[in-house]
């Protein structure tokens, strides 16, 4: 039997501590969630938002689990949108601030379709303490923040927006205070694609001196070195080795822990295709990456390998060493009842890497009773697996959105193994960091 946990419960019982710094090294640890309340899954296919939830308003849910698996949470208001990729969310390295990007702003009054939210522009810095999280800044990065991500270092976050001539937006966080935002151009030729937006997403290297940024309208992704002045401030970003083809629409990426490889989901969409997501497969392709610190013709990426995906796989996560990686597959769970593409379930896939050659090797597919599942991360073990869930079928449960908890077991045949737990959320789950 499915064990489901109540977010409002657990904040009822919850210790008064959330997570800060002094909670390292006990054991506690931090599921970070975000769900946006404002569109219905198949907005997408629609453009219609749908009824207005008024029982629920988008939240950033901290979760908190002991080494027995007990839990407990408690929830801010912050607005937050699950249009575009699941990386809206960053946490400071010391656990005291999370960072949320504002895609899209609160349904105003009166809103019934997509067109109709404000665009958002802004990065709020929520500062996680013992009484409860509190709102300590905000600062106006762009048009539409697709996604974001905080280096290595912990001080600057980058983010993509979808301003032309200026993309690249990176602001200094210290204390969860932002500084001064500079932002620049991608300086790319002309799109010959079919899509209107540039990029979707963009990720630190593990080195903290390279960013990836994925190109959707030219099926591409492109390495850039972030230049720093003596004060730290971003001076200028240059193309780092040649630029990469992918498949069509790489809308999201994630780079190797050890930095040797990055890996885009590309989920085939486009107004060439049926209703621009009619699509049942993807495809991941394997970037192996030039050397650190090398330029010239060093500087090259090539691609060793490309692996057949799952439908509509938003979401990819590697496990903490770096050997295996989970899909999310949101497959047709998001299209209207009576379309021909409608699927019940989704489901998540399991990946081995071989860091030698950079192939994937598929470990197989386990459907579940989930609608758009966004966000995926593990634990610091690499033993437990958080699946978001935007929410599930025909279910008129006070708060309709979770966290399922899956474990990954490698004896034998490395599988994917659903716990029957789940801790329960406001509906709209989309994005999932771990601390």
């Amino acid at each position: 039997m499915r064990t489901r946990t109540s977010l409002m419960a657990l904040a009822m019982c919850m210790m008064p501590t959330l997570l800060h710094a002094e909670d390292s090294g006990t054991g506690t640890e931090a599921i970070l969630v975000l769900s946006d309340t404002d569109m219905v899954p198949t907005v997408y296919e629609t453009g219609e938002l749908g009824p207005l939830e008024t029982r629920q308003t988008d939240t950033l849910s901290i979760v908190t689990l002991a080494d027995d698996g007990s839990p407990s949470a408690t929830g801010v208001p912050v607005s937050n949108s699950t249009y575009g990729p699941p990386g809206a969310l960053a946490v400071s390295q010391d656990g005291r601030f999370a960072f949320v990007a504002e895609t899209f702003g609160q349904r105003p009054e009166g809103a019934v379709r997509l067109d109709q939210l404000p665009q958002g522009n802004a990065i709020r810095s929520i500062r996680l303490q013992r009484d409860g999280p509190a709102l300590v800044d905000t600062v106006q990065i762009g048009t539409q923040p697709q996604a974001i991500h905080l280096s290595p270092e912990g001080d600057l976050i980058v983010a993509i927006t979808v301003d032309n001539d200026r993309e690249l937006a990176f602001v200094p966080v210290t204390g969860g205070q932002f500084g001064k935002v500079s932002s620049f151009g991608l300086n790319l030729e002309p799109s010959t694609g079919f899509i209107p937006l540039r990029s979707t997403w963009v990720q630190w290297h593990p080195s903290g001196r390279y960013i990836a940024v994925n190109l959707v309208d030219r099926n591409q992704v492109a390495f850039y070195e972030v230049v720093r002045d003596r004060s730290g401030t971003v001076s200028d970003i240059r193309p780092w080795g040649n630029r990469v083809q992918t498949s069509k629409f790489p809308f999201m990426g994630k780079f190797s822990p050890d930095g040797r490889y990055y890996i885009t989901s590309d989920l085939q969409w486009g107004i060439d295709t049926d209703g621009f997501y009619g699509v049942q497969e993807g495809i991941l392709t394997t970037v192996k990456l030039a050397t650190v610190g090398a330029t010239g013709d060093a500087a090259r990426h090539t691609v060793p390998h490309i692996a057949l995906s799952g439908w509509g796989a938003e979401t990819i996560a590697f496990s903490p060493d770096g050997r295996f990686l989970v899909t999310s597959n949101l497959r047709g769970t998001g299209k209207p009842d009576g379309s021909r593409d409608w699927t019940e379930e989704a489901s998540l896939s399991l990946y081995e890497l071989n860091n030698e050659t950079g192939r994937l090797i598929p470990h197989g597919e386990w459907p579940f009773p989930a609608v758009l599942p966004q966000g995926l991360a593990f634990d610091r073990k690499g033993s437990r697996l958080y699946a978001g869930v935007n929410r599930y079928r025909n279910e008129e449960a006070p708060l309709g959105g979770a966290v399922e908890i899956w474990s990954l077991q490698t004896e034998g045949q490395p599988r994917l193994v659903p716990s029957g737990e789940s801790v329960r959320l406001p509906v709209g789950v989309h994005t999932i960091v771990t601390r």
